[in-house]
């Protein structure tokens, strides 16, 4: 019986301190929206708290598609990268980091089914600062559910489940691209450095 007090206890001081399953909290004016998860819909943004720190309680944002469905932003990123593991994109882009210093941004602009825009930064001081073979959760890193594409020359796309490797983002002269989806399309239309996404 005495050993099942202190747990009781933790698990009390748990529920207390906001660990485990607290409410989500829906944040309808996200300055950044979150991608698109059916024809002209996207995700909404919820907030919990998931711990503590030293300085108060630890927040996390999921995002919540059309069928009231909650996705964990870590866990898109571990399939995403994952994804590019298994294909050997991976690879290729580590190397790239370790020899010419470029890194990739990957902004999920979908889920249901999941599409990145990959877009490839450069910069020969990073391998000196960060090592020239970061560890695994550097790249997941790389991979943004809450962030905005900003166009530039090169932009590729892939799908860990439409099973498409990175492949490159063809703008026509208007600034218009089109990715095709089950069901319905994505739109990119880029003015300048601005790249806006719609799905249809």
């Amino acid at each position: 019986m005495n050993r099942i007090i202190p747990w009781l206890l933790l698990l009390i001081l748990a529920a207390s301190t906001g660990c485990g399953n607290s409410p989500l909290v829906m944040k309808p004016n996200a300055k950044i929206p979150g991608p698109w998860c059916a024809p002209n819909q996207r995700t909404q943004i919820g907030e919990r708290v998931v711990g503590q720190t030293a300085y108060g309680p630890r927040y996390k944002q999921f995002l919540v598609d059309a069928a009231n469905r909650e996705h964990d932003p870590d866990t898109i990123a571990e399939n995403v990268w994952s994804y590019l593991e298994r294909t050997g994109d991976a690879k290729t882009i580590q190397e790239a980091f370790a020899k010419e210093g470029a890194y990739p941004k990957m902004y999920v602009v979908s889920i249901n089914p999941t599409v990145v825009v990959m877009a490839t930064g450069r910069d020969a001081k990073l391998p000196q600062t960060i090592g020239p073979k970061p560890e695994r959760y550097y790249w997941k890193a790389q991979v943004y559910c809450f962030n905005l594409i900003l166009y530039q020359d090169g932009l590729q796309w892939f799908s860990p489940d439409l099973k498409q490797r990175p492949t490159p983002l063809p703008f026509n002269a208007q600034g218009h691209a089109e990715i095709a989806l089950p069901p319905g399309k994505l739109i990119l239309q880029h003015e300048g450095d601005k790249c806006t996404t719609n799905r249809e």
